[in-house]
Order: C-alpha cells, then sequence, then structure tokens
C-alpha cells in the first residue's frame, strides 16, 4: 500500500492533534451525548473586535464557540436551533465545518 493521503492524516489529526484530551480538549455532554470538545475563550474576542458596536444595553449574552468532531457529534446543526452543553441551553448563532470539525458558536440570552 502507498502513503496516506493528506485527507487520511488530517482525519487522524481531528482527535489525535486537534481534539487531544491531553492537551486543550475535555469531554463535555452536547445534547445528552458524551463527546470530545475544545471550548474556545479567544476566538470569540477576536470575532468581537470584527463586530465593534453590536452590543445591545441591557442584555447579557453567555456565549460559548465549541470545536467539535462531525464524526461524533452528527449532521451539521440548525442555525438557531438549540443546542444543550453541559446542562445548559444556547442557541447556535452559528456554525462551520473544516477538515471534518465543526465550530459551533452559542449564545444564551439573559437579562
Amino acid at each position: 500500500m502507498g502513503a496516506p493521503s493528506f485527507k487520511d492524516c488530517v482525519k487522524a489529526d481531528i482527535f489525535g492533534v486537534f481534539l487531544n484530551t491531553e492537551e486543550f480538549s475535555a469531554i463535555h455532554t452536547v445534547n445528552g451525548k458524551k463527546m470530545t470538545v475544545q471550548v474556545d475563550e479567544n476566538e470569540l474576542l477576536e470575532r468581537d473586535k470584527a463586530k465593534m458596536g453590536t452590543h445591545q444595553d441591557g442584555l447579557y449574552k453567555a456565549r460559548r464557540l465549541i470545536y467539535v468532531a462531525r464524526s461524533e457529534f452528527g449532521q451539521r446543526p440548525a442555525i438557531g436551533a438549540t443546542l444543550n452543553l453541559d446542562g445548559k441551553l444556547f442557541k447556535i448563532r452559528d456554525c462551520t465545518e473544516e477538515a471534518g470539525i465543526f465550530a459551533i458558536e452559542l449564545e444564551a440570552a439573559r437579562t
């Protein structure tokens, strides 16, 4: 057999590198199912910088950006759908996919 393809290498790296629980990721419960998740607080700060001036007074928004493997999560979630992360409900604000990993931006409005 020949050398593995680039796609095969990327697929192998999802859990071995990017979603490695010994580094930055941890096991969380998503919609009742345990899976490997990376919660990224820094990327939200960068996204907020790009959206300066969109804050609404009197409204606090609990937000999370999570990365999860498509192979564990399943089908791409719909924007506006509800997602339960560790017992807390969030609205899916955005979802993108790259190399088999979903980046899901979550928001829960609280007054």
